[in-house]
């Protein structure tokens, strides 16, 4: 059965403004037909007190969350860089474990000046590799993305497949519907190129700025160009059995942007 969460660390900056509480984010998510969430590990990191109040909330609603996103970047030009990207990988980890979450979404490498885009997809490989067991042991799959902050790194399905061969299985796949479309690539094309590695789905929506063509412009889901329908379709099709996460980007109040992104997200995929 396909299981839908919600990607909440768009809505930080309302809950930091005082517009929306983290009891009223959860109710809405729960509202809207998500029984899961999927926050950044920076946000427990830094406020640890949102860990218990988290558990509760999600324990009242019936929910948990089974994906937690790991910022860190694990291209290094020198020890001390690389210690730093390991030390917030393995705090990234033990939330994970604290928190009861099966995939640790690793994102937020960048490409480091001085080091060659090819050895730092190898470092991000190799030190994924080496925390797997690790992690597998506390019962956490260890995840990509197509990442388009970094384009020219670790977003085409050419440069993802490199890091996972490297990973010799491993490592997992994040698929991000939308990122694809930061170097010029098709979601739909490339399902079948990674479908073996992928863990679990990002499904949001891009399409031309229409104030600079030239830019993409997040829309809410449907109403933009990335191809989520044609995805949604094609893992169905296949059987798939696991988690998606609706990543809504429009800017539209949390309040109107989850329950309508949600309803669509569920009618792809036969869940309405």
């Amino acid at each position: 059965m396909i299981r839908i969460a919600v990607m909440t660390f768009m809505y930080r900056g309302h809950i930091k403004n005082g517009d929306l509480t983290d009891q009223e984010l959860i109710k809405l998510c729960a509202g809207s037909g998500a029984k899961e969430i999927e926050a950044f590990h920076r946000d427990f990191v830094d406020n640890r007190k949102l860990v218990s109040l988290y558990r509760g909330l999600l324990a009242d609603h019936g929910m948990s969350m089974p994906v937690i996103d790991i910022i860190t970047n694990l291209v290094y030009a020198d020890a001390d860089q690389k210690q730093k990207g390991i030390d917030e990988l393995r705090r990234g980890l033990d939330l994970c474990a604290e928190l009861g979450s099966e995939i640790a979404h690793v994102a937020g490498h960048a490409p480091v000046a001085g080091v060659p885009l090819d050895d730092a997809r190898n470092m991000i490989a190799d030190t994924l590799a080496e925390h797997a067991p690790m992690a597998k042991e506390r019962g956490i799959t260890i995840g990509i993305e197509d990442f388009d902050p970094s384009p020219t790194l670790i977003c085409s399905a050419a440069d993802c497949l490199a890091i996972l061969r490297r990973a010799r299985g491993a490592v997992k796949m994040v698929f991000d519907t939308g990122n694809f479309m930061a170097v010029g690539e098709r979601a739909d094309a490339n399902l079948p190129l990674v479908y073996d590695h992928i863990c679990s789905f990002h499904f949001k929506d891009y399409g031309r700025d229409p104030s600079n063509p030239s830019r993409l412009k997040a829309f809410p889901l449907g109403k933009g160009d990335t191809p989520n329908a044609a995805v949604a379709a094609e893992i169905l099709r296949r059987g798939y059995n696991g988690w998606v996460a609706l990543e809504s980007l429009s800017g539209l109040p949390p309040a109107e942007a989850v329950p309508s992104d949600m309803a669509t997200l569920r009618n792809w995929l036969r869940l309405a």
